[in-house]
């Protein structure tokens, strides 16, 4: 019986393995399901909060771009959201809001009166609809209303829409002193605020004090580095003042953080083209005309591809990309200059001589507007000085800007005979115009 030991042994041993390995598989199989049963409660709560997540995600982003100041950023990342949650009155809100501070002023009663019809509250609503009243340049009609608003207490972010809206208002219709109380009042309450910088910097422009105007935009830059537009204006400033290697270095540094706008290439082929540069420049100006430039933009590509072929000898390529260029832009005195240059190389003075006399009409012109914006800031309420800056920007070719000087001419004093008819024979040529684009 002795060799029956180890047999039933190894029985009992393998009934406890069976009965080890079953409970084992048994453990195995209730830990799958259980894994499987979190698996799919996990799912569950990603498919239902998955898109809430992003949406939040998507909102928190516009409302941060938005307090930056860079509303145009902040509408295609909205018109998205609007198109996932299209019942989500903040979206709608906030797009009205982006449109508004980036200028599209047709765009934002729309979005407004959706965010107002699902329910986002009626005080941001009516706050919005008086501040495109104002941006629009009619702050008269809503200032009583907006100072009951302020009276009443509002949040720093709303504040600071009432000081832009009134701010871009003043500039539109030239009330530049005006503007610039709004805008140092902004700036004592926040030192460190971007927006009033950047229009301070901007009446600085119209008046053409270059270096105060430079001085703003880099107390912008020291606040926020990555402020592109300052950056780029910037370097404008320095490009017109012959400092063109410190503006190659500044559109340098626009590309270098992603800004390929037309206006950064522009500028930055410019500056190779002053600096005997002509072979750099031409791949830039390539470049921009793929990016839909303006028909400002265009002639100003086109200005500098004919400097180049004149820079190179080529008199005749020069002329023609010049002449479409003069044809697209006939304010811009640097580009008839350019022209008569080109002319002159070519062997045909008497084109030549006409073009720079042209090219010093207008640049006369365009000095006497800055003299007027200058004078402006002393006597705002003079009507005749706005009539002849809006005179003068029509001569030039310039009739929307032109028109907007007669209007604000015949607000200051509605009887203002010469305004008015410069005004109704402009929109007597208009009308036809906007049939024929129809």
């Amino acid at each position: 019986m002795s060799w029956f030991w180890p047999v039933a042994y190894s029985a009992r041993v393998n009934r406890s393995l069976l009965i080890s390995t079953a409970g084992g598989v048994q453990d195995q199989r209730t830990r799958s399901r259980r894994w499987f049963v979190i698996a799919g409660l996990f799912l569950v709560v990603i498919t239902i909060a998955g898109p809430q997540s992003w949406l939040w995600w998507q909102l928190s982003s516009a409302r941060k771009v938005l307090v930056s100041g860079k509303s145009a950023i902040a509408i295609p990342l909205l018109n998205r959201v609007v198109s996932f949650a299209p019942k989500n009155a903040e979206a709608h809100y906030l797009l009205a809001v982006a449109e508004r501070r980036s200028g599209h002023l047709g765009r934002v009663s729309s979005p407004l009166e959706r965010a107002f019809q699902l329910g986002w509250p009626k005080e941001d609503i009516e706050r919005q609809s008086l501040l495109t009243i104002a941006q629009d340049g009619n702050v008269d009609a809503i200032d009583a209303r907006l100072k009951v608003i302020m009276t009443q207490g509002v949040s720093d972010d709303a504040a600071e829409e009432i000081y832009e809206a009134l701010a871009i208002g003043y500039l539109k219709t030239y009330r530049l002193k005006d503007a610039w109380q709004c805008l140092s009042s902004w700036s004592d309450w926040q030192p460190r605020a971007v927006f009033p910088k950047f229009w301070r910097a901007d009446i600085y422009r119209r008046t053409d004090n270059r270096s105060a105007e430079e001085a703003e935009y880099r107390a912008i830059l020291e606040i926020d580095p990555r402020h592109s537009e300052s950056r780029r204006r910037l370097a404008e400033v320095l490009k017109d003042s012959n400092r063109v290697d410190e503006a190659k270095q500044e559109y340098e540094r626009c590309l270098a953080e992603g800004v390929t706008t037309p206006e950064v290439l522009i500028g930055l082929a410019e500056c190779h083209r002053r600096l005997a540069q002509g072979p750099a420049a031409v791949p830039l100006l390539n470049r921009a005309l793929t990016l839909s430039p303006t028909v400002s933009e265009r002639a100003a590509i086109l200005s500098e591809l004919g400097q180049i072929d004149a820079d190179e000898g080529r008199s005749r390529e020069a002329i023609d990309h010049l002449e479409e260029a003069a044809r697209l832009a006939p304010s811009q005195a640097s580009i008839r200059y350019a022209l008569s240059q080109a002319y002159a190389q070519s062997g045909d003075q008497a084109r030549s001589s006409e073009l720079f006399k042209q090219s010093q009409r207008i640049r006369a012109q365009q000095e006497r507007v800055e003299e007027i914006t200058r004078q402006l800031l002393q006597t705002p309420n003079d009507a005749n000085l706005r009539y002849e800056a809006g005179k003068i920007m029509m001569d030039l070719g310039l009739h929307d800007e032109g028109a907007d000087w007669l209007r604000t001419a015949l607000k200051i004093q509605p009887g203002h005979q010469l305004a008015r008819e410069a005004l109704a024979v402009h929109d007597g040529a208009a009308k036809p115009a906007a049939r024929g684009s129809k």
